[in-house]
């Protein structure tokens, strides 16, 4: 597990043609094929215990 309480991370979503591409700390984590038209998402939630200190959108 990437993940360890107290220790930053960034995590990167990259939405390509057939799939979400999930990266933490610029490591290749997993992968999430799309269940419905990527084009019509229109927002992201985070939900849990985190300090939230950024984000990027590209």
């Amino acid at each position: 597990m990437p993940f360890e309480k107290g220790v930053g991370f960034d995590l990167a979503i990259k939405n390509e043609a057939y799939a979400f591409q999930i990266f933490v700390n610029g490591e290749r984590f997993t992968s999430f094929a799309h269940r419905c038209d990527p084009n019509d998402i229109t927002g992201l939630q985070i939900q849990g215990d985190i300090e939230l200190t950024g984000i990027q959108i590209q």
